[in-house]
Formats: C-alpha cells, structure tokens, sequence
C-alpha cells in the first residue's frame, strides 16, 4: 500500500468503529481534505481573506497558503501510537506491527506537543519554518510568534490545547520512526503548499499582538474546516496511495468546493444600496431616524452606532438600513440580529424574513438562520457519518461534531449571511465555550445588530462589553439599539468598543433624546434625531395599590369593548390571575403567555396572541379579550393594547411595556386606520404598593413575594414608584433620560429611605459581583486562541447569563412501550426540539426514578443532540389533564402538570 519513498502513508485518519470492514481514508488525505475545505472557504469570502491580509500587511495568496498549510497540520496528533492504537488492526495491516501505547491524550494536544515543542526546546513544525528561512535568532522569540497560529490549528475540536502538568515525554507518543514520517509529512506538505516559506519576517517581534488577535479567527476556520473535511459524504474514504499534489487536485479541491456549496456557505453578493424605500416598500414616509440612517456617514472600517429611540420610531428599519449600506460598501458581509428573548428572536425573524433578500442581487440564495428554530439548513449529512472511530476516550469525532454543528440552528445563525437569534448565541464567541471560535469567525465580517440592549443586567452588559471589544479588534461593525440607556451604560458600551480601535471615545456629551452616537477611526459624534411626531404622547399613569383596584381596571376597559393585558412578573403570579380571571370571563376571553411552554405550544400561542392583539388585529379579534402575560411581551413584540396594568418593575422595562399601549393608529373600536390613534388617552394601571418615606424591608416583598428575587433592587423600585406618583404621567420623549436618571443616577440612591436600603445595598453589591464574573467568565482578546484557566464547557452549559442554572426539559408521551415527543412532526429530532422548554435546575434536575433506563436511553438516541443536556419528563394522561413527575435538586420526586393553554404547572407551595 505505500507510496514509493515515503512511509508517512502507513496512518489512517478515519475510520470506521472496528469490524470487519478494515477500510481506512489514511492521514494524508484526511490533512489534506481539511485544508481545500479552509482554502475554499476563504476563497468563498474574499473580502474577509482580502482583510485578513491587509491586517498581517501580506498578499491574499501568501496568506491562503499560509493558512492552507497550517491547516493540513491540524492532525498530527494522529501520528502518535496511542491514536493509530485505538484500532490495533488498521495498525498492524499498515505498519505490520503491535503496540501497547494507550491514547491517553487528546490528539490534538499531542499534535500541538508535537509541531510547536516547548519554548527552550522548539518543535517539528517550528523548526522547519526556521530552516526554511535560514531564521537566525532568539529561539523563543521564534516560539513566541509561531505558537499562535500552532494553537489555533491544533484547537480544531473546538477548544485550545491543554497540556497536563507532568505529560509524558514526545518519544512515548511518537518514537523515532513515527516522529519521522511525521516530519516528512511536513516536509512533503511544504513543498506542495507553502513552498516560500512563512510569509512573514520572523525575526519581527512586533507582530506577537496581530498574529495573537488573529489566532481567534484561524481557530475558527480550522473548527469549520475540520468538520467539513471529516463528512465522508463529500470526502469517501481513500486506502491506496497517490502522489499529495495528483490528491490535492484531482479530489480534494473539487470535493471541498461541493462541500462548502451543500453547507450553504457560499457568499452571496450585496444589492446596490437604493434607499430606505427600496428596502421597505410598505414605509410610505421616513421617521427622522430613517432619513438619518440614509445619509450619515459610513466608514470602511470597524464603527458603532448607537441608537436611542421611542417605540415606533423605526429602530429596527433604520438599523437594517445602515447595514445594508455597509454590506453594499464592502464594509460587511452579513447580518447577526441579537435579541433578548426567545419571543423577541421569534418577531424579528418574521420581520426580517419580509426583507433579507433584498439586501442581497437579484438571483442570490442568502441565508436566513433563526438561531432557535426546529427548521434545519438543507444539508447532505449522512447518519453513518456518525460512525467514524472517536478520537479518544469520552471525545466525539469530527463527522460528528459537523453533523450536531450544522443541524443545530442556534449555530447555524452565526454562519448564515442573516442570522436571528438570542444574545446569547452571540455572547458564547466570548465565553471559554467549545466552539466559541467558531462563532467569532461567522461573527466577524456580519453587522452586529443588539437590540434592547438596556434590558441587559449587570453580568450581560459585561459580556456584551467584550463582545463589542472583540468585534471592533476582528473587524467587525455594530448597531446598539434601546428605548433609553442610562448615561453610564452607555458610556461603557461605546468604550469597549473603541479600546482595541486605540480611538479616543470622550463622552457621550449629550443629554437629548432621541439621540444616535457614532464612533468610527476618527471618534465619537452624536445625532440629535427629532422624534416622529405619531410617537409623541403623554402615558397616564393610575395607581393601583391592591388587586381590587387592578380588577375594576381592567374590567373598565373590557366592559367598553377593548382588549387589555395584565404583564406579570412571575410566571406563577401570571397563572394565578389568569384562572381568577377566566372564573369572571370564560375561557374564550382570557389567554395566557409566558415562558414555561415547550417550544412548539409557546410557538402556536405567541402566534395566538400576535392574532389578537398584532398590528393586524381588527375590533372583531381585540374586542373584550384579555391577556394575562409575563415579561415574554415587553420587548419586540408588536402588540397593541387598549388598556394595561404592569405589575411595578424597573422605570425603563415600565417605558418599554408602556409601548405595546395604543401603539397604532386605530378608531374607537379598535379598528387600525392610517393617521392618528383615535382611542383616546393612553393610562398605564401599576400595581404597586405606596412609595411612602417610612417604606421598610417588607416594602416590595410583602406585596410581590414571587418577584422579589426577580427585581432584588427594591430601592429603585420604589424610586420608580416614586416618580410615577409624582407625575401622575410621563411625556416622550421629552421625560425619558429625566425618568432615567431620576432611578439610575448617582444622586438618585441617595434617595432611597432607611428601610430599604439593605436590599438595595445587597442587589449593588451583587450587580458588582455579576460585573466582576463577566470579567472573569470572558476570554482574553490580546491573549489570542490559547489555554486559559478557565474550564471550556460545552456551549450548551457555558454561562451566558448568571442567576439560578437551568435545564432543558424534553416533553415525552409513552406510545406502544416507547417515549415519543410531547410535539409532532415528520421528522423526530425536530419533534424534540419543539417539545423542550428550560426550568430552574431547582425545580426539575433529574429524570424520576421509576424511568426505565432502557427506553430512556431509546428515547435520546433518537433526540438532535442524543439528549446528552436534557431531562426527559414523562407526561401521563389522567382524564383530561396531563402529569409528569421529576426529581428536584434536593433529590425529592415532584409532581407537575402540562397543559397546551396553561404550560407546565407545579404544586401549589413549590418553590417559587
């Protein structure tokens, strides 16, 4: 089987779990189909391969080779006996020998160990790219700069190398024949690839702190390319030998250029930029901000915008106005849309999905990902190729890793061209999470778009900070969006985003509002924005200081023929009114929306409630209906409510639940009509309790004892109280950075009485303490791609929010002695999907013991991720209700319901 004058062919690279099939696809080919898959990635974004070498100062086709050659590195860690050992018969048929070696390190360390050495003692690859150059110098100088990209190509599973306090010595691993045919590999894979060399001067130390910034990105082209290069579907397995240049022509650049098609990866070209209007035909006249978006400077490099903006003043349009004025200038080749919700993503997908193609030529095929959605990306991934030998004890292989990858929505949307998702998605690219490097490299050349950006708390704000810091450092563009920010919120945000830039962001200066600030190479400058005028108005504001007075509220505004909304700030509080309610109304009336239905039913009643209560709701649907909501309804949500009640909450979520009051011009029965809303004055019922001076520790607790844990500042409650019933109303925009300030300034918790002022104390401290482990959870943009302190957890439970842990539970049904989804579908790892919802690891932890392990285990063999994060509950059908039972943290069997009207429901004296 071996080439002629060349023994490196006597490894495989994958292959088959061991049976009595002995096909292999040796090492070389493998090395080799993972370097087309990154070059032809590359190729498919010039204008990211086009920057990445402006910024190392080289050509397109020397950086191409560069990256080409380290990525046929990536596995060298397969030389080693341990790896060719974890299949002892592919083994002894290629090297016709038998070893005791135990794969007792990940390969991709070992390959790291290997091409890089140590700094007193340089490796293989280190010391070719030294002899190649006739390089004389300090040895670790030389270390210092190659490691970077060592590390970045070796973490192709999704996180750095991680070398063991006392590993065993190289010889253990690649004895002197094995550690051979390595370097000749090497050798062979210079010649064909890099044949000039590194194509930097590696005696210029002052290029430490680009290669490490841009180790991030190369780490996730070696992720994206490792996983496209291991999909046998595209690259069939390959036992006899050929010539690495006859290979690399004939089969694995034409493969790899199928692959990066079937993925639907390839670019898609911008439209010419035509104007607002073009881009939404339906906006008959332009807000201020939209006529500002259409004409304020753009730059070609990295730029943020932040846009402060009353509801209906067309944040959303004038955002993706500015981005596509960016991707038609080159300046960008996507669009990432983070949202704070789960029902937030689910609005914008369906407002996006109107008008992404327009940002791109007529006959181009654009993504479109929502970064939860069931829905799957037309892929050719094979089941079988889920087959191929792990890598190691407890380690998945790489045809694995792309099946799971590519099936998976949520990361999905960070490679499409327009992606919809939660922040969340987004914050992981900056969390030691598996993969995270994968997420910055879809991130990196995509407009940035985060809207309601105030409704961070202290931890995400943080993250969000370091996001900003590395998109700015890898090139990328952002647009903040939010009702208001307090002054120091804002500040932060545009700071981080000028620090890598090495711009002076002085201020913000300005305290108007609507207000748009703009920070590009040349510094910051703000955009006074006139409000529109249909978004000018007054909110009343009515006390309502006990659930009687919330009830002859409420019960005014249906008896008159509107519709009206109860927003809740526990899901239990929420439950519980609406059954009080649907005792006066009748079913039919009364709907209930929160976060504690599986996905599929939370789909179909956000759906319900947009037919109500949407844009596109007429008298016949709102008449008489009430809405009893949680926070799910507050943000980007386009509903219209002829009365409401919040319960009392922060002054800016207040603003932005104040928003989905009267929102659209209608007649008095509530019909929609072009102009002026004719319904009269808006008043928002908040149900709170008095803001007296003597307010005591009780205050907030006595009456809120469910939601006193969800909002612990109770001193900025009250000074929100306090301000309402001053006012008796608020005016915008003209009272909202006063309305701001007078909760969140400096001088506004000096304020705060006596009594409350040790909760308010503990909820500052805390905020602190969350600020501080957002410093401590994120990664290290000018540390580049390497090992950290930091444990990297599995994406899935990386922490992009602090607060109780929670759990993704799967729905299931029993069905002819199997667990089926709760949901339907043709297809069963998407009926999963839409049968999972997540619950305080307090509440639900563990399956119930009486769950047979053997038909559990059948169940998630049959789930999109083998149900390695979830906890299967078992509904039972009990006359017309539906009961499950799990076990909680403490390890006690509870007993909960399931409803598709209700959700799920727990005990009566369940924690809360």
């Amino acid at each position: 089987m071996l080439a002629p004058g060349s023994s490196y062919w006597r490894y495989w690279g994958k292959a088959h779990p061991a049976t009595a099939d002995h096909s292999c696809h040796l090492l070389p080919f493998h090395s080799l189909d993972v370097a087309a898959a990154g070059l032809t990635l590359l190729q498919e974004q010039p204008r990211f391969s086009a920057g990445l070498a402006s910024f190392l100062g080289i050509t397109l086709e020397a950086l191409r080779s560069w990256l080409a050659f380290l990525l046929g590195l990536h596995d060298a860690g397969k030389f080693a006996d341990g790896f060719q050992n974890l299949r002892p018969d592919l083994l002894s048929a290629l090297q016709g020998r038998q070893v005791a070696t135990a794969c007792d390190e990940r390969h991709d360390t070992l390959g790291y160990r290997f091409c890089a050495g140590r700094i007193d003692s340089p490796g293989v690859v280190v010391q070719l790219l030294a002899a190649r150059t006739s390089w004389e110098g300090d040895p670790e100088d030389l270390w210092d700069l190659l490691t970077p990209w060592l590390n970045a190509a070796s973490g192709h599973h999704g996180r750095p190398p991680v070398l063991r306090q006392a590993p065993r010595p190289l010889p253990h691993h690649f004895p002197a024949a094995v550690a051979a045919d390595a370097k000749a590999f090497f050798q062979d894979l210079m010649a064909l690839l890099l044949p000039q060399g590194a194509p930097f001067d590696l005696t210029d130390y002052r290029q430490l702190p680009v290669f490490r910034r841009i180790s991030w990105l190369v780490a996730g082209l070696a992720v994206a390319a490792d996983w496209i290069g291991s999909n046998t579907a595209w690259f069939p397995y390959r036992s006899t030998p050929m010539p690495l240049a006859a290979y690399w022509t004939r089969y694995a650049l034409p493969q790899a250029a199928k692959a990066v098609a079937a993925c639907g990866l390839l670019a898609a070209s911008p439209a010419r930029w035509s104007g607002l209007a073009a881009l939404f035909p339906k906006i008959a006249t332009l807000t201020p901000l939209q006529r500002l978006a259409e004409t304020i400077d753009l730059s070609d490099y990295p730029q943020l915008f932040v846009v402060e903006e009353v509801t209906g003043g067309g944040k959303t349009e004038a955002a993706l106005a500015l981005a596509h004025r960016l991707l038609a200038r080159g300046a960008a080749d996507g669009v990432y849309l983070a949202l704070p919700t789960m029902a937030t993503a689910n609005a914008m997908h369906q407002r996006v999905g109107d008008v992404y193609r327009r940002l791109f030529v007529e006959g181009a095929s654009p993504s479109l990902v929502l970064a939860h959605s069931a829905s799957r990306m037309a892929l050719a991934l094979e089941e079988r190729n889920r087959a191929d030998r792990g890598p190691g004890p407890g380690e998945e292989t790489a045809s694995r890793q792309c099946s799971a990858w590519l099936a998976d929505s949520r990361k999905k949307a960070l490679l499409a061209q327009v992606g919809v998702g939660t922040i969340d998605q987004a914050l992981l690219a900056v969390l030691a999470a598996r993969h995270q490097s994968m997420r910055l490299f879809g991130l990196c050349r995509k407009v940035l778009i985060a809207d309601e950006v105030h409704a961070s708390d202290a931890y995400v704000h943080r993250l969000l900070c370091t996001l900003l810091r590395f998109h700015a450092a890898l090139g990328g563009s952002a647009i903040l969006l939010s009702a208001t920010l307090p002054a120091g919120m804002r500040q932060e945000l545009i700071q981080a985003f000028a620090q890598p830039l090495g711009v002076d962001a002085a201020g913000p200066t300005m305290n108007v509002y609507p207000l748009v600030s703009r920070l590009t190479m040349d510094g910051l400058r703000e955009y006074p924005v006139a409000a529109r005028e249909s978004a000018r108005r007054r909110v009343g504001i009515q006390a309502c200081h006990t659930e009687e007075e919330v009830t002859a509220f409420l019960s005014q505004v249906l008896d008159s023929g509107g519709c009206a909304c109860w927003i809740r700030n526990t899901v239990d509080d929420a439950l519980e009114a609406y059954q009080g309610w649907v005792a006066r109304l009748g079913l039919q009336r009364v709907t209930v929306f929160h976060a504690r239905f599986a996905l599929g039913d939370r789909l179909a009643t956000e759906a319900e409630v947009l037919r109500l209560f949407g844009p596109r709701s007429m008298a016949e649907d709102r008449r008489g209906r009430l809405l009893v909501a949680t926070q799910v309804v507050e943000q980007s949500l386009d509903l219209d409510f002829d009365g409401m009640v919040s319960d009392l909450a922060p002054i800016d979520l207040l603003l932005q639940r104040a928003g989905r009051l009267k929102r659209h011009g209608r007649d008095p029965d509530g019909n929609r009509i072009a102009g002026f809303d004719q319904r009269g004055p808006a008043v928002l019922g908040v149900f709170s309790p008095q803001p007296s001076l003597e307010a005591d520790a009780a205050w907030y607790r006595g009456a809120f004892p469910r939601a006193a844990w969800v909002y612990p500042h109770h001193g900025q409650l009250w000074l929100t109280a306090r301000w309402l019933a001053a006012h008796q109303g608020f005016a915008m925009p003209e009272d909202a950075r006063g309305m701001m300030e007078a909760v969140y300034g400096e001088d506004a918790q000096a304020q705060i009485p006596a009594g409350l002022l040790a909760a308010s104390i503990k909820a500052e401290g805390d905020e602190n303490a969350q600020s501080a482990q957002g410093r401590l959870n994120s990664l290290d943009l000018d540390q580049g791609y390497s090992a950290t302190p930091l444990h990297w957890q599995d994406d899935d439970s990386a922490p992009t929010r602090l607060g109780e842990p929670t759990v993704t539970v799967r729905l299931a049904r029993r069905e002819a002695g199997r667990l089926i989804p709760w949901a339907t579908s043709d297809d069963p790892r998407q009926a999963w999907q839409l049968s999972q919802l997540a619950i305080r690891k307090s509440r639900i932890a563990a399956e119930a013991p009486e769950l047979a392990a053997g038909v559990l285990e059948a169940a998630r063999a049959t789930m999109p991720d083998l149900g390695k994060y979830c906890v299967a509950v078992v509904l039972e059908q009990n006359g017309t209700e539906w009961i499950g039972s799990a076990l909680n943290s403490k390890g006690n069997l509870v007993r909960l319901g399931y409803d598709r009207t209700l959700g799920l429901q727990f005990p009566a004296g369940d924690a809360p």
